[in-house]
């Protein structure tokens, strides 16, 4: 699939963005036409030079132009919307996984578990080369270390521990891009349910 693309090439886009909602095109302007006949119109426009499309009677001119811009809106729209989902994926991912290891690390501190973290530790000290399926699931097992890790999560901390590593993880890096991308989206919903979420985005 594609990759999470960089920061300035994000904030390019939301620049491109917020110069076509500008141009204020109706929602409804294509209501009438499919999408391969907006397509057409659209490369149509990209295909011409600059002069030959100011050679095009008003009527004709302003409707492949509005084509051209309705279609790079849909794409741009598209687009940031899947970069904001591989964000949060990313930030979400990234966090547990920080959890998670620091959970392991402090296995020691969870009353009844200093004997498993000292097989561990052995075993690591002992084959410092050797890769996790082959030197520590071989003395506690794996089985153990996701039972281990289950509990964890189920005690609660688990969940409060990712929130907190979130949060520091966007404000030290995503604070600048997440804001710029929700600007120039539109979010609705009929889901009552969903209404505390519209009304925080629109805060």
């Amino acid at each position: 699939g594609a990759r999470l693309t960089g920061v300035k090439s994000i904030l390019r886009e939301v620049e491109r963005l917020e110069r076509l909602q500008q141009v204020r095109l109706p929602h409804d302007l294509f209501s009438a036409l499919t999408a391969p006949v907006i397509e057409k119109y659209a490369q149509r426009v990209m295909a011409e030079a600059p002069r030959e499309l100011r050679r095009h009677p008003t009527a004709v001119r302003y409707t492949l132009l509005a084509c051209f811009c309705w279609q790079r809106q849909q794409h741009i729209t598209d687009n940031l919307i899947w970069q904001l989902i591989q964000i949060i994926h990313r930030m979400n991912s990234r966090a547990e996984t920080k959890v998670n290891q620091r959970f392991i690390a402090d296995v020691v501190r969870v009353t009844g578990k200093q004997h498993l973290l000292y097989k561990i530790a052995q075993a690591a000290l002992t084959t410092p080369e050797g890769s996790v399926r082959e030197v520590i699931f071989s003395v506690v097992g794996e089985e153990t270390l996701q039972r281990l890790v289950k509990e964890f999560k189920a005690s609660g901390e688990y969940d409060d521990q990712v929130q907190r590593t979130l949060r520091n993880s966007y404000s030290q890096h995503y604070r600048r891009l997440v804001p710029e991308i929700l600007k120039v989206l539109h979010f609705r919903s009929n889901n009552q349910e969903y209404q505390p979420i519209i009304a925080a985005l629109s805060l």
